[in-house]
């Protein structure tokens, strides 16, 4: 359940008219950055997995690539999208986290010659069994699509305290893990001069953060790092990129919010004696009651009682850690 509904993102149409190659999402964000945006789904035969955004930034000396989608056709296509804009190499690819929508076009980029990085994390799920059944699950649904695909663990770790700071074509790279939230493994890449950040899925604009991983207090203080940082620019994993100041800083603490009151209301919830079942039976109408903007947001009351499930489970055990 946990490995389905992690990928469950807003659903907004294309109309049926799937993209038939990345290439035809591609966009020019600033000098020398660009994406490719997936479509906000679950993966589908219909959609390929093509679900996730995927980000390259030229330099002088090599291409660098955030991300590198959810397939090993889709990593090719990406590769060609960049040779589309430059003849250079791509030198390296970071994965924000090891889910399968961000690395599984990981064996294109290394035929490619590209040195892979990506926290420890990654070799822990490549060596998990669930990991290896959800992959035979995702073979059922992409069929011929997800041909070529393999699992496989990154050149480079980033290790828990620690991150490494590239530096390549006159151009700074700081990627490291600012803390554990939608993983134990996400990292960022913040590129200093440019005030660029590269968020993985840590914030989104316009959906709901998944909160199934246990590290919804962790995750405020990255909330708060980000915020410390003031980005110029915040290209999330999932969604349109957030390229103002006033949209960064909205969406951040929108994120907190939300993260925030719904573990402020299990934990009252807890204390007041209710159980599992009608903590996630009452959680939607709670935060409804707190901010009725909540109704507003896609798929809410479907996503918002999974994520209690899982923070419920993380609060009990910090009430424990107390003594209560």
């Amino acid at each position: 359940m946990k490995a389905i509904l992690v990928l469950l993102i807003i659903t907004t149409a294309f109309g049926g008219n799937y993209p038939k190659h990345v290439s035809q999402t591609l966009k020019k964000i600033m000098k020398d950055v660009y994406g490719v945006f997936g479509v906000y789904e679950q993966v589908s035969y219909e959609n390929r997995g093509f679900i996730s955004n995927a980000y390259f930034v030229i330099t002088d000396e090599g291409v660098v690539v955030i991300d590198l989608l959810s397939t090993y056709k889709l990593g090719k296509e990406l590769l060609q999208t960049i040779a589309g804009v430059t003849k250079k190499p791509v030198k390296f690819a970071v994965v924000t986290h090891y889910h399968t929508d961000h690395f599984y076009g990981v064996r294109a980029f290394k035929e490619a010659g590209a040195t892979i990085i990506a926290h420890k994390w990654a070799e822990e799920y490549v060596s998990k069994e669930s990991s290896w059944n959800f992959y035979e699950a995702r073979k059922k649904i992409l069929k011929e699509h997800l041909e070529g695909t393999t699992m496989e663990t990154p050149h480079i770790y980033i290790e828990e305290d620690e991150g490494i700071t590239l530096e390549l074509g006159k151009k700074t790279f700081v990627i490291r893990q600012f803390c554990k939230g939608h993983t134990a493994g996400d990292v960022m890449v913040w590129m200093p001069e440019e005030k660029v950040l590269f968020g993985g899925d840590i914030v989104f604009d316009g959906r709901l953060p998944f909160l199934g991983s246990g590290f919804s207090k962790s995750w405020l203080k990255c909330l708060d790092r980000i915020l410390e940082m003031d980005p110029l620019f915040v290209l999330p994993g999932h969604g349109k990129p957030m390229l103002t100041r006033e949209r960064i800083r909205n969406r951040v603490k929108w994120t907190r919010k939300y993260i925030s009151d719904l573990r402020k209301t299990i934990r009252k919830m807890i204390e007041e004696g209710r159980d599992l079942d009608y903590i996630r039976e009452n959680i939607n109408t709670a935060l409804v009651e707190i901010d009725p903007m909540y109704a507003q947001v896609p798929v809410f009351f479907d996503v918002n009682p999974v994520n209690a499930y899982y923070v419920y489970f993380e609060i009990e055990n910090e009430l424990i850690e107390e003594g209560q």
